[in-house]
């Protein structure tokens, strides 16, 4: 029991914990520094609050917890910008200042589920790049064949023959075919990485969507200007934030609204096995009808799509340029609120073939 105010709170302030003292009455009396970053709030102006005011739905009395400690695992907590964080709460019964109350502790575990998750999808891209690549290479080979024997064919017509005709929707089938194979195969990995600005990417994708855009899809930014140049090859990553930011254009097709292009920095963040100094972070989000349950777990795997004229390739090859990047891109999505975010290290140069 701690009766001294000063005592308790040079403690309890110093703690990297959330904390929360809840009195009899049930309103938030004390929170320290830590409470307020996790729920990103002034503590000063939580006190006096119910604690169900940050916590809703934790549990439905806190009495239970008068003579036990209860942990809730789990917990989703909703902060600004409709994002979200899962955390675990231990309630104790707590007296202070010789009154009695609870102190609710509340451990941040986003990160821990981000990894798992991360890790999911590292090995979802490995199985799923092995099986598209190997795919790709054997359709290849017998594609060029196919071509240029249909290529000889069309100089033994003229272009009014009827069979003229018929060659050409092969020629031209299987020309479809080949880029399509070669947009399975991704970017060449001898291309060189040079430093660029992230939001001069941004910019100049954005430069290419202009003419496809809705009239009822606008787009915002919230730049973060401190992310300094990026180790990148352009071109690649050009392809992969195109990808994105079209898939969130027809996501809001009908709808329309806002897609969101928000760009951060990470500090101590893993990825993969590895965790860096700094990552840069770049978000896109729009407000469309979300991703089905029934594919998302498998959007980054080939030939998986939601879209009656997809080619379920897109985000494969997108995954597969950022992890040539040592990034990683993740998805969440709820109806209004998709969200896919890209990962990139931010080295002080590029590593040593």
């Amino acid at each position: 029991m701690i009766q001294n105010q000063s005592f308790y709170q040079e403690v309890l302030e110093g703690l990297t914990t959330s904390i929360l003292w809840i009195d009899s009455h049930q309103k938030i009396q004390f929170m320290n520094v830590a409470a307020g970053e996790i729920f990103q709030v002034s503590p000063k102006r939580m006190l006096g609050e119910h604690w169900n005011y940050l916590l809703p739905g934790l549990v439905e009395e806190l009495d239970p917890a008068v003579n036990q400690r209860i942990t809730v695992h789990e917990y989703t907590v909703s902060i600004q910008d409709l994002e979200k964080i899962r955390v675990s709460c231990t309630i104790s019964p707590y007296e202070l200042n010789e009154e009695k109350g609870w102190l609710i502790e509340v451990y941040n575990t986003e990160r821990h589920h981000r990894i798992v998750e991360e890790d999911e999808r590292w090995h979802q891209y490995e199985a799923g790049n092995v099986l598209v690549k190997t795919l790709a290479h054997e359709v290849k080979n017998p594609l060029a064949g196919i071509l240029g024997a249909t290529q000889l064919l069309q100089k033994r017509f003229s272009s009014d023959d009827k069979e003229s005709a018929f060659l050409d929707i092969i020629s031209k089938e299987v020309t479809r075919l080949k880029n399509l194979v070669n947009r399975m195969l991704g970017p060449e990995k001898t291309a060189k990485k040079e430093p660029q600005n992230v939001h001069e990417l941004i910019r100049y994708v954005l430069q290419i969507i202009e003419g496809e855009k809705p009239e009822n899809i606008y787009i915002k930014l919230d730049y973060d200007p401190s992310i300094p140049d990026i180790y990148m090859d352009f071109d690649a990553m050009v392809q992969a934030l195109l990808n994105l930011f079209q898939n969130g254009l027809q996501a809001m097709e009908k709808t329309g609204g806002f897609l969101t292009i928000k760009t951060r920095v990470e500090h101590k963040f893993t990825l993969g096995a590895k965790t860096y100094p700094l990552v840069a972070m770049v978000s896109i989000k729009d407000e469309g009808e979300g991703i089905p349950d029934s594919v998302f777990d498998s959007i980054f795997y080939p030939m998986v799509t939601s879209k009656k004229e997809g080619t379920g390739l897109g985000l494969p090859v997108a995954q597969n340029v950022l992890r040539k990047h040592d990034g990683l891109i993740v998805a969440e999505s709820e109806p209004g609120n998709t969200v896919f975010t890209v990962y990139l290290p931010l080295k002080q140069k590029e590593d040593e073939e």
